[in-house]
């Protein structure tokens, strides 16, 4: 049975830019910044307050589109430190272009403040999701998992270790679209402070979803985002954490020595690979784990394809104090856990060596004790075991539903629209915009590449609705087009694609020529039926316009083209800034 949420212990700072807070206000509090204009960008309203600072809903005048904007505090913009980290916040998320983490737009200052101006994603953080509805069906939580794996595999692609992944900094929309942000712990692989644990105001990893390395102070790497984001996943599963305390130390040592309850004993209905998955992930040793999101990807596939992954269950026995491998034995003897002088859950120290006349006595009881085990063995030999019959082997997802590819509840609900006869035009072109960017957002560029091809193919009208307008199929056609260089941005990394970036540039300037639709699609729009490519671009914008999402995905793709070195020709320059649409159209 899944168990209630629970309101959790020792709540953050929210740093969820997009969502309120709760918490108190403090008569420190800075003043509420509505209604000023910071920069290019006017101030809507405070979403909250986060460790650093202050974030509001703004909107950036030159483009006409809602931003988080995230500022720093103003006690903290002398101290160098601080500025150096929310600089390297601003610079480290700015090179992750991706759909699954919230993207970074500009970084300056105004009037001696700092501020950060980012993507506004329009919904709550995974915590409120939880506390709200639940632990979600599975194939919602499969899905919530692969993003984040995705967005993770991303991050630690380029060299960017986040350090604070847990449900607050994991948003959600209504359209169960995730992305990870609050990059602000994050940094390029090095050797690290150490984390301070009885510090005032120092949240360099939530102890509820820290790794051990981090309780204990040592250097880090992206395993350690794998270890929060299995704690992460243990929660969004079962609908609660694995370790509870009274204090950060209490629940930072449990991270160190403790064995969390077996996920298997909360959810029993979830298919075992998948609490295998969980608990590899929560290993208390980095090698023990995943070694990549990549590996995650994988396995998640598997899981939800219904094939094996061939983890046990159930995680291991953590070491014990006779165990070299033990971390902490005050944890197992019942005295206090003790704090070295720089806050940090020290290693223990090699126990003691004792020799004498004890060890000698010792040695004759073990063979004695062997020797009369010996004998009875031999005396009394043991009964043939009862033959049991060989189970079945399981197939798919055992107790849970058939090895059927699962799907979520928007993608069902896209496929019936796009496969209903009674569907107009428009609201087909729509569906297949939205079920393929649904597909890109979740990393399966295939099925996306082959959902814009059918709105590309679409020659007399959609298939299931031949009544659809000439001017609807000829938008279809294009929309078909311009989402083909849109996966191919995203083919970036893939060796089957070593030169993606151009490839997507190249279907970006043949989806806007003329020549390529024929004339009696596009008369609709122009006095002829070639029209220049100045007015081809201006008809995709106008068409663009309607369907924001893939307008954003446009310009998205050839920033991230950009980025990897391809010249963007003047023609398509246009298309980097999406328009709004207006009254006059």
């Amino acid at each position: 049975m899944i168990r209630p949420p629970e309101p959790e212990p020792m709540p953050d700072a929210p740093s969820n830019p997009t969502a309120p807070t709760d918490a108190a206000h403090t008569a420190a509090e800075p003043a509420d910044l509505t209604g000023r204009t910071l920069g290019g960008f006017q101030v809507v309203r405070r979403l909250g307050t986060g460790g650093m600072g202050q974030v509001y809903l703004a909107r950036q005048l030159s483009l006409k589109r809602p931003v988080a904007l995230k500022l720093l505090k103003a006690d903290l913009t002398k101290n160098p430190t601080a500025l150096k980290r929310f600089e390297a916040e601003a610079h480290a998320v700015a090179k992750l272009n991706h759909p699954n983490i919230v993207q970074v737009y500009e970084f300056g200052e105004h009037d001696g403040m700092r501020y950060m101006a980012l993507e506004f994603v329009e919904g709550r953080n995974l915590r409120e999701y939880l506390v709200r509805k639940g632990p979600p069906e599975l194939p919602v939580a499969l899905s919530m998992m692969r993003q984040v794996a995705t967005a993770l595999a991303k991050a630690h692609e380029q060299g960017l270790v986040h350090r604070d992944i847990k449900p607050e900094n994991i948003l959600v929309t209504r359209r169960v679209e995730v992305k990870v942000t609050d990059f602000g712990l994050s940094r390029f692989f090095a050797p690290g402070e150490a984390l301070n644990l009885t510090q005032s105001g120092v949240t360099l990893g939530t102890p509820l979803y820290l790794s051990p390395e981090q309780a204990q102070g040592r250097a880090v790497d992206h395993r350690s985002d794998l270890y929060s984001f299995g704690v992460t996943c243990y929660h969004l599963l079962a609908g609660e954490v694995p370790f509870r305390g009274s204090t950060a130390v209490e629940v930072a040592l449990k991270h160190v020595t403790d064995r969390p309850q077996p996920l298997a004993d909360l959810r029993p209905d979830l298919p075992p690979d998948l609490c295998g998955m969980v608990h590899k992930l929560m290993a208390k040793d980095p090698a023990d784990r995943y070694q990549s999101a990549r590996e995650v990807l994988r396995d998640l596939a598997k899981v939800r394809e219904g094939l094996s992954v061939g983890l046990p269950a159930r995680p291991p026995v953590p070491p014990t104090p006779s165990n070299p491998a033990a971390l902490v034995p005050s944890a197992v003897s019942g005295s206090a856990p003790t704090i070295g002088a720089s806050g940090v859950i020290p290693a223990p120290p090699p126990p003691p060596v004792r020799w004498g006349r004890w060890v000698g006595a010792a040695l004759l009881a073990v063979l004695a004790a062997v020797g009369g085990v010996v004998g009875y063995v031999a005396l009394h030999p043991p009964p043939e075991p009862p033959t049991r019959p060989t189970p079945p082997p399981l197939v798919g997802l055992p107790d849970v539903r058939p090895p059927d590819k699962l799907t979520t509840a928007r993608e069902r609900e896209l496929v019936a629209v796009l496969n209903a006869r009674t569907t107009p035009a428009d609201d087909w072109n729509a569906a297949g915009i939205q079920l393929a960017l649904l597909y890109l957002r979740e990393g399966r560029l295939d099925e996306a590449a082959g959902r814009f091809e059918a709105l590309e193919k679409a020659s007399l009208g959609p298939p299931l609705a031949p009544q659809g307008p000439p001017l609807a199929t000829a938008e279809a056609s294009l929309f078909g087009r311009l989402g083909k260089g849109v996966v191919l941005a995203y083919r970036d990394g893939d060796p089957r694609h070593p030169t993606a970036a151009k490839e997507s540039v190249d279907a970006f300037t043949a989806a806007l020529a003329p020549q390529s639709f024929p004339g009696n699609l596009v008369k609709v729009k122009f006095e002829t039926g070639k029209g220049s490519p100045s007015q081809m671009v201006q008809w995709a914008q106008l068409v663009l316009s309607r369907h924001p999402d893939l307008a954003q995905a446009v310009a998205e793709a050839l920033a991230r083209d950009a980025a990897n070195g391809v010249r963007i020709p003047p023609l398509l320059e246009v298309l980097r800034t999406p328009r709004v649409l207006g009254k006059k159209d």
